[in-house]
């Protein structure tokens, strides 16, 4: 049973669907780290810049080139810069999003930069189409947020035609991110916020809500939405099993799975072939722009927090 299945077992209940859209649906994932662009084609260019420079292995390794004249899928289409480079490439592409915030910001990105796409909010563990639909399915950092990710792993391999490539990215529990930062630095400092700030009647007086907008781990008012977590579930919360989910995109995040390689293997033993590689260490992004990214790359392979999959049906 893979890692994803352990921790939803232990935690009970799956999330509702209607709990991940309305997470998500706040604002088109990224959005929050281009705050004050004048214009829209402004945020979308700025958007796209920073992701390029801080995830400098997607244009390196996803196959936006390989895409010409092929029909490809994306499952969470999110702000629409990997969809734009697929077009741009000639892919025939279609994106698809759990949110209607995704679904417009990616039309409108399209819009702006003059290419062609179909686009329409979707379910990964129910896909609308035919079986063997499509010649490269695409997905970057969602089926993870995903309620039971291994549907959606069996519904990329239904959608996907024979000799079709999927390109997926899962976060990776054998990481620096994962052991150092969420589950010890993050946790410790989330539970000192609470033990200082509770007060035995807090249950009272606990919001119920309001902290939907709060993303990552930067945010003054994350410590305050942990806390309100922590009054509702008690010292349960930090739960390594649990409190993964709130700790990496927002305490009020419903999932947010981590894979092992082995993990990964068992969810796409389907697929004819199944390559993982280990990316993303922002060296560059917390001590700079000097810092070669060859020197990056090596740390990534080992101590990344994202897995990078790619699967032949």
């Amino acid at each position: 049973m893979i890692q994803a299945t352990r921790e939803a077992a232990g935690r009970g209940a799956l999330p509702t669907l209607d709990a991940v859209q309305a997470f998500w649906n706040v604002e088109a994932c990224g959005t929050h780290f281009i705050p004050d662009a004048k214009s829209r084609r402004e945020f979308f260019e700025r958007y796209s810049r920073f992701r390029y420079e801080t995830e400098w292995h997607i244009p390196r390794l996803v196959p936006f080139a390989a895409a010409r004249g092929r029909k490809v899928l994306e499952i969470g289409c999110g702000n629409g810069a990997d969809g734009v480079l697929f077009a741009q490439n000639g892919a025939v592409y279609t994106g698809i999003d759990l949110t209607p915030a995704a679904v417009a910001a990616s039309k409108e990105h399209f819009d702006l930069m003059g290419v062609r796409g179909d686009f329409q909010i979707g379910n990964a563990e129910a896909l609308l189409f035919p079986d063997a639909s499509f010649s490269m399915v695409y997905s970057y950092g969602v089926l993870h947020h995903s309620p039971d990710p291994q549907k959606a792993v069996n519904e990329i391999w239904r959608v996907l035609e024979p000799g079709g490539v999927a390109t997926i990215m899962l976060y990776n529990r054998h990481s620096f991110n994962y052991f150092v930062r969420i589950m010890l630095i993050i946790r410790l400092r989330a539970l000192a916020y609470c033990l200082i700030h509770h007060r035995p009647t807090g249950k009272r007086n606990a919001a119920e809500g309001g902290n939907m907008r709060v993303r990552g781990s930067a945010a003054r008012a994350v410590w305050a939405a942990h806390y309100a977590n922590f009054l509702r579930e008690g010292y349960g919360y930090f739960r390594a099993r649990n409190f993964v989910h709130h700790a990496t995109d927002g305490p009020a995040c419903p999932r947010a799975f981590v894979f092992t390689r082995r993990d990964v293997r068992k969810m796409f033993a389907r697929f004819d072939s199944v390559r993982v590689v280990k990316v993303h260490f922002p060296l560059r992004k917390y001590l700079g722009q000097w810092v070669p990214t060859t020197v990056e790359s090596v740390v990534s392979s080992r101590i990344g927090w994202y897995l990078l999959v790619f699967a032949t049906k």
